[in-house]
């Protein structure tokens, strides 16, 4: 697979989540996408969220596509597992973007509207 720039990335992102639910850890997360061109209407803050509320509140999207943006770091791969796990077989799909991210250097989702100089 070739290498995507940042900017290809969050393009692909961007058009992922005409149809989809973006999950992100915070409010400064969520803060970075906005300023990316992505509505806030299609992120949904999860920190500290089992994965039943999480699906339950995806289920409310109407929505068949999930696009997990959680960090890069030790707790961010946890939840990204777990949320795998839970979400294997019940008709959602994950779409997981964090090889692309950590490949252009992103380690933390927050930081991304930064490294664009958005």
């Amino acid at each position: 697979m070739v290498k995507q720039g940042l900017a290809q990335v969050i393009d692909s992102i961007k058009e992922e989540s005409r149809d989809a639910v973006i999950l992100v850890e915070g409010k400064r997360d969520k803060e970075a996408l906005r300023k990316l061109g992505i509505p806030s209407y299609a992120i949904l803050q999860v920190s500290y969220k089992d994965e039943n509320r999480i699906y339950n509140e995806v289920l409310l999207y109407h929505r068949n596509k999930v696009i997990a943006l959680y960090d890069n770091d030790r707790t961010g791969e946890k939840k990204m597992s777990k949320l795998k796990s839970f979400l294997y077989g019940t008709g959602l799909k994950l779409l997981d973007y964090s090889n692309p991210l950590n490949e252009n250097g992103i380690t933390y989702i927050e930081e991304i509207d930064n490294r664009l100089s958005i």
